[in-house]
């Protein structure tokens, strides 16, 4: 006998299965990362705890060859390392800003400073662009997690599905801080969301500035994940515990 409502229950789980979302999963591996904080100059030059998005958005337009802005891809991630300690580093050369001209010139001033290094980072990145597969499985530049002698590779580029869910444990990643209705164990962070580095030749402009909180890596073979209940939480098809969620950040653009 015809039942209507098994055409009604078929409707609504086609609903739910359509808020999935498609994305690619790029796991990096690297010897040492650094990640710069913006506003903030130190005797120790400290490391962030993970990448910003700007510098994610500049690994992927390094693979890319091109710029690739937050309206091309939304980015989600998760970061480890092995350890975190002080390294000293030799500096033989710095940036400074020409005002007159509207770019960075070269000035050598020998020197010695202490940095705050992640060592061994392994990065997973999710991205909801499909299009930027082939950008991972044919990289035109060598990727870096941060500084450019943080040279990293990719050992593993595949397609996910991402399930939305309203809660869930949470590895490293930054996540706005307006969107956070709880206290989390984190570090809150101001940095620049993204720069404009549209003009060939010119500094770049930047562009949103906000508050972050970005949660710290636990070691590579032992992931300490906090509990969270937030928007913009998704599980994906690769993490094996159904409970593990990554937040995919949403761009603001004012």
């Amino acid at each position: 006998m015809f039942d209507p409502m098994n055409k009604q229950t078929l409707k609504v789980r086609k609903k739910k299965r359509s808020k999935e979302i498609k994305a690619i999963h790029v796991h990096i591996q690297g010897f040492t990362a650094f990640f710069n904080h913006t506003f903030l100059r130190t005797a120790i030059q400290i490391s962030i705890p993970t990448p910003t998005y700007s510098a994610l958005l500049g690994l992927i337009s390094a693979c890319a060859n091109k710029t690739v802005s937050p309206r091309d891809t939304r980015i989600g991630f998760e970061f480890r390392h092995a350890s975190i300690s002080e390294e000293l580093e030799r500096t033989n050369v710095r940036l400074k800003l020409d005002r007159k001209k509207e770019f960075l010139r070269e000035e050598r001033i020998p020197g010695k400073m202490l940095r705050q290094i992640h060592f061994r980072p392994q990065l997973d990145l999710y991205l909801t662009n499909l299009d930027l597969i082939h950008v991972f499985r044919n990289p035109l530049a060598s990727p870096c997690l941060g500084r450019s002698q943080d040279l990293c590779w990719i050992t593993k580029v595949e397609q996910v599905s991402l399930k939305p869910v309203k809660s869930g444990y949470l590895g490293s990643t930054m996540i706005d801080s307006s969107i956070i209705n709880k206290n989390i164990p984190s570090l809150i962070v101001r940095c620049a969301e993204w720069f404009d580095n549209d003009v060939t030749g010119r500094i770049r402009k930047v562009g949103r500035v906000g508050f972050y909180q970005a949660i710290s890596p636990g070691f590579a073979l032992q992931q300490e994940r906090v509990k969270v209940s937030i928007s913009h939480l998704y599980h994906p098809s690769n993490l094996e515990e159904p409970d593990d969620v990554i937040y995919l950040h949403q761009w603001r653009y004012n």
